[in-house]
């Protein structure tokens, strides 16, 4: 029987990390070993599967910037291309893994499997828990079920959606979840099982960004004012996510500051800072007259990868808000 072929693509992490002693799971050196490495760590993934590696970077994912995603993209689009592959995997540290499975959920237009996955202790560790993620990660791209979901997100043995699925504990190797949509699948034993039909949102026209707009987000909190506003304005933002109160609230005192920035040029998205729940667009704000977006569900830094990849692909206010009601639509 042949072998399915997957693409392995490294990009570094704890996943690859390593620490000084087996008794250390939180204090190593991320990105020590490369891919090739990492795949040696489970055996059985090169009986059950033709692997091709590639590894365009190798990085802790607190340096991970969106210019490497670019070189990430490239190499995900590469194994797209080629006829042999059956699904791709991506290797990558667990600080902005879900923004790198937002980014790719979004850019890449393709049935195939891609799915993203890390660990939360080296690969050194006494338990490590790098090589039953990377089994079970394989399973899931090589499973035909995955097709048609766009990213996907595999951590200790729960796959979840690129889109909705983010970090929740500093440490534990239970560290992610999707609160609002949930898991829509799992694995064991090399086994698939899924939760719900195939589907997914919709990814932008791809165009690879000559450069990426400036876009920042600003944390609301008690005593707020409009400094970091103010600074992002002048440091050249052309998109700010608002991380609001509650219902995406903001002091009164600069409301009408906000309520003025795309009028300067300055687009300005309304979400909730820490807390779920879908913020609405009809509001005291009056959003659709000042041309201010509501990016219901999604938290700040996804919103934030909303708008990179709209401005970067020409999208104005009502374009983008339209993309995000259709990705919240779907899924």
């Amino acid at each position: 029987m042949t072998q399915p072929t997957l693409a392995l693509i490294g990009t570094g992490g704890t996943i690859a990390g390593a620490a000084s002693a087996a008794s250390s799971s939180t204090d190593y050196q991320p990105a020590s070993l490369s891919l090739a490495a990492v795949v040696d760590t489970a055996p059985e993934l090169r009986q059950r599967y033709a692997i091709e590696v590639t590894q365009p970077m190798q990085l802790a994912s607190y340096d991970v910037r969106p210019e490497h995603w670019l070189d990430l993209h490239a190499a995900v689009m590469q194994a797209v291309h080629n006829p042999d592959v059956v699904g791709i995997v991506v290797t990558h540290g667990t600080d902005t893994l879900e923004e790198t499975a937002t980014f790719l959920h979004l850019s890449v237009d393709t049935h195939k499997p891609i799915v993203v996955v890390g660990a939360m202790r080296p690969a050194t560790a006494y338990s490590a828990d790098g090589p039953a993620n990377l089994l079970d990660a394989c399973s899931v791209a090589a499973c035909p079920g995955a097709r048609e979901r766009g990213t996907l997100v595999v951590m200790n043995g729960r796959i979840h959606s690129g889109l909705w699925v983010g970090k929740r504990h500093v440490s534990s190797v239970e560290a992610f979840d999707s609160p609002l949509a949930g898991a829509v699948g799992e694995v064991a034993d090399q086994a698939v099982q899924w939760f719900r039909s195939a589907g997914r949102a919709p990814t932008v026209a791809w165009k690879t960004p000559a450069a990426w707009p400036r876009v920042d987000i600003a944390v609301a909190y008690a005593g707020v004012d409009e400094t970091a506003l103010r600074a992002f304005v002048a440091a050249g933002a052309q998109g700010i996510v608002h991380a609001g109160f509650g219902n995406a609230n903001t002091p009164t005192a600069y409301r009408a500051f906000i309520q003025s920035l795309p009028a300067q040029g300055v687009l300005l998205a309304r979400c909730a800072r820490f807390i779920t729940g879908s913020v609405t667009r009809a509001s005291v704000y009056a959003d659709a007259q000042h041309g201010i977006l509501t990016a219901g569900p999604l938290p700040p830094h996804k919103v934030r990868i909303v708008m990179l990849l709209g401005l970067a692909h020409g999208m104005d206010g009502p374009a983008i808000q339209t993309w995000i009601d259709q990705i919240l639509l779907a899924g």
